[in-house]
Protein backbone atom coordinates (compact mmCIF):
# COMPACT_ATOMS: atom_id res chain seq x y z
CA UNK A 1 0.00 0.00 0.00
CA UNK A 2 1.46 3.35 -1.03
CA UNK A 3 1.84 5.97 1.69
CA UNK A 4 1.08 9.62 0.95
CA UNK A 5 2.00 12.56 3.12
CA UNK A 6 -1.18 14.47 4.06
CA UNK A 7 0.02 17.39 1.92
CA UNK A 8 0.41 15.06 -1.08
CA UNK A 9 -3.13 13.73 -0.62
CA UNK A 10 -4.51 17.24 -0.32
CA UNK A 11 -2.62 18.29 -3.43
CA UNK A 12 -4.09 15.42 -5.43
CA UNK A 13 -7.60 16.20 -4.23
CA UNK A 14 -7.36 19.92 -4.95
CA UNK A 15 -5.83 19.31 -8.39
CA UNK A 16 -8.75 17.05 -9.35
CA UNK A 17 -11.24 19.85 -8.58
CA UNK A 18 -10.07 22.02 -11.49
CA UNK A 19 -10.31 25.35 -9.64
CA UNK A 20 -9.89 28.47 -11.77
CA UNK A 21 -6.87 30.66 -11.10
CA UNK A 22 -7.93 33.64 -13.22
CA UNK A 23 -11.00 35.43 -14.45
CA UNK A 24 -12.74 33.72 -17.32
CA UNK A 25 -16.13 33.49 -18.97
CA UNK A 26 -17.34 29.91 -19.21
CA UNK A 27 -18.76 28.32 -22.31
CA UNK A 28 -21.60 25.81 -22.11
CA UNK A 29 -19.04 23.09 -22.83
CA UNK A 30 -16.93 24.27 -19.86
CA UNK A 31 -19.91 24.00 -17.52
CA UNK A 32 -20.94 20.62 -18.91
CA UNK A 33 -17.43 19.24 -18.51
CA UNK A 34 -17.11 20.54 -14.93
CA UNK A 35 -20.36 18.77 -13.98
CA UNK A 36 -19.17 15.58 -15.68
CA UNK A 37 -15.81 15.72 -13.89
CA UNK A 38 -17.33 16.33 -10.45
CA UNK A 39 -19.98 13.62 -10.84
CA UNK A 40 -22.64 15.79 -9.24
CA UNK A 41 -23.03 19.39 -8.10
CA UNK A 42 -25.32 20.10 -5.16
CA UNK A 43 -28.24 22.51 -5.58
CA UNK A 44 -29.40 24.61 -2.64
CA UNK A 45 -31.89 27.46 -2.28
CA UNK A 46 -29.89 29.89 -0.09
CA UNK A 47 -29.08 33.16 -1.89
CA UNK A 48 -26.95 35.01 0.67
CA UNK A 49 -24.15 35.08 -1.92
CA UNK A 50 -25.48 33.01 -4.84
CA UNK A 51 -27.14 29.62 -5.34
CA UNK A 52 -24.86 26.79 -4.25
CA UNK A 53 -24.46 25.22 -7.70
CA UNK A 54 -23.48 28.56 -9.22
CA UNK A 55 -20.84 29.12 -6.54
CA UNK A 56 -19.42 25.61 -6.93
CA UNK A 57 -19.24 25.92 -10.70
CA UNK A 58 -17.96 29.51 -10.69
CA UNK A 59 -15.00 28.40 -8.56
CA UNK A 60 -14.02 26.12 -11.43
CA UNK A 61 -15.18 27.73 -14.67
CA UNK A 62 -15.65 31.43 -13.85
CA UNK A 63 -18.58 33.58 -14.92
CA UNK A 64 -21.51 31.56 -16.28
CA UNK A 65 -23.53 33.55 -18.84
CA UNK A 66 -27.27 33.82 -18.20
CA UNK A 67 -29.23 30.97 -19.71
CA UNK A 68 -26.30 28.56 -19.88
CA UNK A 69 -27.60 26.05 -17.33
CA UNK A 70 -31.13 26.10 -18.73
CA UNK A 71 -29.70 25.61 -22.21
CA UNK A 72 -27.83 22.54 -21.01
CA UNK A 73 -30.98 21.21 -19.31
CA UNK A 74 -33.18 21.76 -22.37
CA UNK A 75 -30.63 20.19 -24.71
CA UNK A 76 -30.48 17.07 -22.55
CA UNK A 77 -26.77 17.46 -21.69
CA UNK A 78 -27.28 17.79 -17.93
CA UNK A 79 -30.05 16.61 -15.61
CA UNK A 80 -31.30 17.07 -12.07
CA UNK A 81 -31.51 14.03 -9.79
CA UNK A 82 -31.13 13.13 -6.14
CA UNK A 83 -27.41 12.26 -5.93
CA UNK A 84 -25.44 13.69 -2.97
CA UNK A 85 -28.54 15.80 -2.37
CA UNK A 86 -30.62 17.50 -5.06
CA UNK A 87 -27.92 17.77 -7.71
CA UNK A 88 -26.92 18.47 -11.28
CA UNK A 89 -25.32 15.54 -13.09
CA UNK A 90 -24.17 14.91 -16.63
CA UNK A 91 -27.05 13.31 -18.51
CA UNK A 92 -24.87 10.44 -19.73
CA UNK A 93 -24.72 9.32 -16.07
CA UNK A 94 -28.51 9.08 -15.78
CA UNK A 95 -28.67 5.30 -16.35
CA UNK A 96 -26.82 4.78 -13.04
CA UNK A 97 -29.59 6.62 -11.19
CA UNK A 98 -32.67 5.59 -13.17
CA UNK A 99 -33.28 2.18 -11.59
CA UNK A 100 -33.47 3.69 -8.11
CA UNK A 101 -35.67 6.51 -9.38
CA UNK A 102 -38.09 4.20 -11.16
CA UNK A 103 -38.27 2.06 -8.02
CA UNK A 104 -39.47 5.00 -5.90
CA UNK A 105 -43.00 4.52 -4.60
CA UNK A 106 -43.18 7.69 -2.53
CA UNK A 107 -41.42 10.93 -1.71
CA UNK A 108 -38.64 11.19 0.85
CA UNK A 109 -40.42 14.03 2.69
CA UNK A 110 -44.09 13.48 1.93
CA UNK A 111 -44.41 9.72 1.90
CA UNK A 112 -46.71 7.88 -0.49
CA UNK A 113 -48.14 11.03 -2.04
CA UNK A 114 -48.66 9.44 -5.46
CA UNK A 115 -51.00 6.86 -3.93
CA UNK A 116 -52.82 9.43 -1.79
CA UNK A 117 -53.15 11.80 -4.74
CA UNK A 118 -53.58 9.19 -7.47
CA UNK A 119 -56.13 11.22 -9.46
CA UNK A 120 -54.06 14.41 -9.28
CA UNK A 121 -50.93 12.54 -10.37
CA UNK A 122 -52.79 11.05 -13.34
CA UNK A 123 -54.17 14.47 -14.33
CA UNK A 124 -50.73 16.08 -14.07
CA UNK A 125 -49.15 13.44 -16.31
CA UNK A 126 -51.95 13.77 -18.86
CA UNK A 127 -51.53 17.54 -18.91
CA UNK A 128 -47.77 17.34 -19.47
CA UNK A 129 -48.24 14.76 -22.20
CA UNK A 130 -50.87 16.87 -23.97
CA UNK A 131 -49.75 20.45 -23.33
CA UNK A 132 -46.03 20.31 -22.60
CA UNK A 133 -43.90 21.60 -19.69
CA UNK A 134 -45.54 22.86 -16.49
CA UNK A 135 -44.56 24.37 -13.16
CA UNK A 136 -46.30 24.03 -9.82
CA UNK A 137 -48.02 27.38 -10.43
CA UNK A 138 -49.71 25.87 -13.50
CA UNK A 139 -51.43 23.20 -11.41
CA UNK A 140 -52.46 24.90 -8.22
CA UNK A 141 -49.47 26.84 -6.93
CA UNK A 142 -46.31 26.07 -5.01
CA UNK A 143 -47.91 26.41 -1.60
CA UNK A 144 -47.73 28.71 1.39
CA UNK A 145 -44.70 30.91 2.00
CA UNK A 146 -41.81 28.94 3.45
CA UNK A 147 -39.23 26.42 2.32
CA UNK A 148 -41.11 23.10 2.47
CA UNK A 149 -44.77 24.07 2.87
CA UNK A 150 -45.67 22.74 -0.55
CA UNK A 151 -49.14 22.47 -2.04
CA UNK A 152 -50.49 19.03 -2.89
CA UNK A 153 -49.79 19.73 -6.57
CA UNK A 154 -46.17 20.61 -5.86
CA UNK A 155 -45.77 17.47 -3.74
CA UNK A 156 -47.13 15.37 -6.62
CA UNK A 157 -44.83 17.05 -9.14
CA UNK A 158 -41.81 16.46 -6.91
CA UNK A 159 -42.77 12.83 -6.38
CA UNK A 160 -43.20 12.33 -10.13
CA UNK A 161 -39.76 13.90 -10.62
CA UNK A 162 -38.13 11.77 -7.89
CA UNK A 163 -39.61 8.62 -9.44
CA UNK A 164 -38.32 9.46 -12.91
CA UNK A 165 -41.68 10.02 -14.56
CA UNK A 166 -40.98 13.73 -14.98
CA UNK A 167 -37.70 15.60 -15.47
CA UNK A 168 -36.63 19.19 -14.91
CA UNK A 169 -36.62 21.01 -18.23
CA UNK A 170 -35.49 24.38 -16.87
CA UNK A 171 -35.66 26.66 -13.86
CA UNK A 172 -37.38 30.02 -13.83
CA UNK A 173 -35.57 31.72 -11.03
CA UNK A 174 -35.39 28.76 -8.67
CA UNK A 175 -38.75 27.29 -9.75
CA UNK A 176 -38.61 23.92 -11.48
CA UNK A 177 -40.38 23.48 -14.81
CA UNK A 178 -41.17 19.82 -15.47
CA UNK A 179 -41.39 17.85 -18.71
CA UNK A 180 -41.41 14.25 -19.91
CA UNK A 181 -37.91 12.74 -19.70
CA UNK A 182 -38.12 11.40 -23.25
CA UNK A 183 -38.50 14.96 -24.58
CA UNK A 184 -35.13 15.86 -23.06
CA UNK A 185 -32.98 12.75 -23.09
CA UNK A 186 -32.03 9.95 -25.45
CA UNK A 187 -33.22 6.37 -24.98
CA UNK A 188 -29.68 5.42 -23.99
CA UNK A 189 -29.63 8.08 -21.25
CA UNK A 190 -32.96 6.85 -19.90
CA UNK A 191 -32.15 3.13 -19.96
CA UNK A 192 -31.63 2.10 -16.31
CA UNK A 193 -28.73 -0.06 -15.21
CA UNK A 194 -30.60 -2.68 -13.22
CA UNK A 195 -27.69 -4.63 -11.69
CA UNK A 196 -27.39 -3.21 -8.14
CA UNK A 197 -23.81 -4.44 -7.74
CA UNK A 198 -22.76 -2.71 -10.96
CA UNK A 199 -24.46 0.49 -9.81
CA UNK A 200 -22.65 0.33 -6.48
CA UNK A 201 -19.26 -0.22 -8.14
CA UNK A 202 -19.95 2.70 -10.46
CA UNK A 203 -20.80 5.02 -7.58
CA UNK A 204 -17.68 4.08 -5.65
CA UNK A 205 -15.37 4.42 -8.65
CA UNK A 206 -17.05 7.61 -9.85
CA UNK A 207 -16.68 9.22 -6.44
CA UNK A 208 -13.00 8.33 -6.14
CA UNK A 209 -12.22 9.53 -9.66
CA UNK A 210 -14.01 12.80 -8.91
CA UNK A 211 -11.84 13.36 -5.81
CA UNK A 212 -8.58 11.70 -6.79
CA UNK A 213 -8.17 10.47 -3.19
CA UNK A 214 -10.99 9.68 -0.76
CA UNK A 215 -11.12 8.09 2.66
CA UNK A 216 -12.55 4.58 2.57
CA UNK A 217 -14.67 5.29 5.63
CA UNK A 218 -16.46 8.20 3.92
CA UNK A 219 -16.63 7.33 0.22
CA UNK A 220 -20.27 6.31 0.64
CA UNK A 221 -21.18 9.94 1.39
CA UNK A 222 -20.38 11.23 -2.09
CA UNK A 223 -23.51 9.71 -3.59
CA UNK A 224 -25.18 9.02 -0.24
CA UNK A 225 -25.05 5.23 -0.55
CA UNK A 226 -27.48 3.59 1.86
CA UNK A 227 -25.76 1.40 4.41
CA UNK A 228 -22.66 3.56 4.79
CA UNK A 229 -19.09 2.32 4.54
CA UNK A 230 -20.10 -1.30 5.07
CA UNK A 231 -22.26 -1.20 1.94
CA UNK A 232 -19.40 -0.12 -0.33
CA UNK A 233 -16.70 -2.42 1.09
CA UNK A 234 -17.13 -5.29 -1.38
CA UNK A 235 -17.45 -2.92 -4.34
CA UNK A 236 -14.23 -1.16 -3.33
CA UNK A 237 -12.41 -4.48 -3.01
CA UNK A 238 -13.58 -5.55 -6.49
CA UNK A 239 -12.36 -2.26 -8.00
CA UNK A 240 -8.98 -2.55 -6.29
CA UNK A 241 -8.59 -6.17 -7.46
CA UNK A 242 -9.39 -5.07 -11.01
CA UNK A 243 -6.77 -2.30 -10.85
CA UNK A 244 -9.34 0.43 -11.32
CA UNK A 245 -8.66 1.90 -7.85
CA UNK A 246 -5.66 1.77 -5.53
CA UNK A 247 -5.42 1.62 -1.75
CA UNK A 248 -3.21 4.27 -0.17
CA UNK A 249 -2.63 5.68 3.29
CA UNK A 250 -2.65 9.42 3.87
CA UNK A 251 -1.42 10.11 7.39
CA UNK A 252 -3.64 7.94 9.58
CA UNK A 253 -6.39 7.65 6.94
CA UNK A 254 -6.99 4.54 4.83
CA UNK A 255 -7.94 5.86 1.39
CA UNK A 256 -8.90 4.86 -2.10
CA UNK A 257 -7.21 6.64 -5.00
CA UNK A 258 -7.33 6.96 -8.74
CA UNK A 259 -4.21 5.07 -9.87
CA UNK A 260 -3.61 7.65 -12.59
CA UNK A 261 -3.42 10.38 -9.94
CA UNK A 262 -0.52 8.54 -8.27
CA UNK A 263 1.71 8.68 -11.35
CA UNK A 264 4.00 11.58 -12.13
CA UNK A 265 5.01 14.51 -9.94
CA UNK A 266 2.68 15.62 -7.17
CA UNK A 267 0.54 18.55 -8.39
CA UNK A 268 0.77 21.92 -6.69
CA UNK A 269 -2.00 24.50 -6.72
CA UNK A 270 -1.57 28.22 -6.13
CA UNK A 271 -5.27 29.03 -6.44
CA UNK A 272 -6.98 31.15 -3.80
CA UNK A 273 -10.66 30.17 -3.84
CA UNK A 274 -13.68 31.00 -1.70
CA UNK A 275 -15.64 27.77 -1.48
CA UNK A 276 -19.39 27.43 -1.36
CA UNK A 277 -20.40 25.79 1.96
CA UNK A 278 -21.83 22.98 -0.21
CA UNK A 279 -18.75 22.64 -2.44
CA UNK A 280 -17.74 19.09 -3.37
CA UNK A 281 -14.33 19.57 -1.78
CA UNK A 282 -15.74 20.12 1.71
CA UNK A 283 -19.28 18.76 1.86
CA UNK A 284 -18.15 15.73 3.87
CA UNK A 285 -17.21 17.43 7.13
CA UNK A 286 -15.64 14.33 8.65
CA UNK A 287 -13.32 13.83 5.68
CA UNK A 288 -12.53 17.54 5.52
CA UNK A 289 -11.40 17.49 9.13
CA UNK A 290 -9.33 14.33 8.75
CA UNK A 291 -7.52 15.26 5.53
CA UNK A 292 -7.46 19.06 5.73
CA UNK A 293 -7.46 19.58 9.50
CA UNK A 294 -10.38 21.99 9.08
CA UNK A 295 -13.66 21.77 10.97
CA UNK A 296 -16.34 22.94 8.55
CA UNK A 297 -19.56 24.19 10.16
CA UNK A 298 -22.74 25.50 8.58
CA UNK A 299 -24.59 27.97 10.80
CA UNK A 300 -27.56 28.85 8.59
CA UNK A 301 -29.89 27.07 10.99
CA UNK A 302 -28.13 28.33 14.13
CA UNK A 303 -29.86 31.23 15.92
CA UNK A 304 -27.92 34.44 15.29
CA UNK A 305 -26.81 34.97 18.93
CA UNK A 306 -25.28 31.48 18.95
CA UNK A 307 -23.35 31.74 15.67
CA UNK A 308 -19.58 31.65 15.96
CA UNK A 309 -18.63 32.35 12.35
CA UNK A 310 -21.65 33.84 10.55
CA UNK A 311 -24.76 33.05 8.52
CA UNK A 312 -23.19 32.02 5.20
CA UNK A 313 -19.48 31.39 5.66
CA UNK A 314 -17.25 30.43 2.75
CA UNK A 315 -14.01 28.59 3.61
CA UNK A 316 -10.92 30.10 1.96
CA UNK A 317 -8.69 27.61 0.14
CA UNK A 318 -5.13 28.70 -0.64
CA UNK A 319 -3.13 26.05 -2.46
CA UNK A 320 -3.92 22.84 -0.60
CA UNK A 321 -4.81 24.43 2.76
CA UNK A 322 -8.05 25.77 4.16
CA UNK A 323 -6.79 28.91 5.88
CA UNK A 324 -9.91 30.71 7.05
CA UNK A 325 -13.63 31.34 6.99
CA UNK A 326 -15.20 34.40 5.38
CA UNK A 327 -18.74 35.57 6.10
CA UNK A 328 -19.95 37.03 2.81
CA UNK A 329 -23.17 38.64 1.59
CA UNK A 330 -24.23 39.83 -1.85
CA UNK A 331 -25.85 43.27 -1.83
CA UNK A 332 -27.57 43.01 -5.18
CA UNK A 333 -29.18 46.43 -4.96
CA UNK A 334 -25.75 48.04 -4.58
CA UNK A 335 -24.12 45.46 -6.86
CA UNK A 336 -21.53 44.57 -4.24
CA UNK A 337 -20.10 41.46 -2.62
CA UNK A 338 -19.50 42.40 1.00
CA UNK A 339 -17.11 40.78 3.48
CA UNK A 340 -18.86 40.83 6.85
CA UNK A 341 -16.10 39.06 8.78
CA UNK A 342 -12.99 36.94 8.28
CA UNK A 343 -11.85 34.28 10.75
CA UNK A 344 -8.38 32.85 10.22
CA UNK A 345 -6.91 29.41 10.89
CA UNK A 346 -3.43 30.33 12.00
CA UNK A 347 -1.60 33.04 10.09
CA UNK A 348 -3.92 35.52 8.27
CA UNK A 349 -3.78 35.58 4.47
CA UNK A 350 -5.41 38.91 3.51
CA UNK A 351 -3.75 39.10 0.07
CA UNK A 352 -5.11 35.65 -0.87
CA UNK A 353 -8.55 36.64 0.38
CA UNK A 354 -8.44 39.78 -1.75
CA UNK A 355 -7.59 37.75 -4.88
CA UNK A 356 -10.32 35.24 -4.15
CA UNK A 357 -13.07 37.74 -3.41
CA UNK A 358 -12.27 39.90 -6.44
CA UNK A 359 -12.52 36.88 -8.73
CA UNK A 360 -15.70 35.59 -7.07
CA UNK A 361 -17.35 39.01 -7.22
CA UNK A 362 -16.44 39.33 -10.91
CA UNK A 363 -17.81 35.83 -11.60
CA UNK A 364 -21.12 36.85 -10.01
CA UNK A 365 -21.29 40.21 -11.78
CA UNK A 366 -20.68 42.18 -8.58
CA UNK A 367 -18.03 44.57 -7.34
CA UNK A 368 -15.89 43.51 -4.37
CA UNK A 369 -16.78 46.01 -1.66
CA UNK A 370 -14.75 45.90 1.52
Amino acid sequence: MEALAPAEARGLIVARQGFATRRRVASAADVEEAIRRLGCVQIDSVTAVARAHRLTLAARVGRIPAGTLNGLRRSGRIAEVWAHEASLIHADDLPWFRAAMLGETGHRWYGDVLRRQRRLARDVMRRVEADGPISAADVGGAGRPGWWEWSEAKQVLEALFSSGRLAVRERRGFTRVYDLPERLHTPAQLAPVTDPDAVLRWRVERAVLARGVATEARIHDYFRVAGGSRAVRAAAADLVDAGRLARVRAGDCACLADPVALTGPAPRSTAAVLLCPFDNLIWDRTETERLFGFRHALEIYTPKPKRRWGYYVLPLLVGDRLVGRVDLAADRRAGELRVLAAHWEGRPAPAALERARLRLAWSLGLSAAA
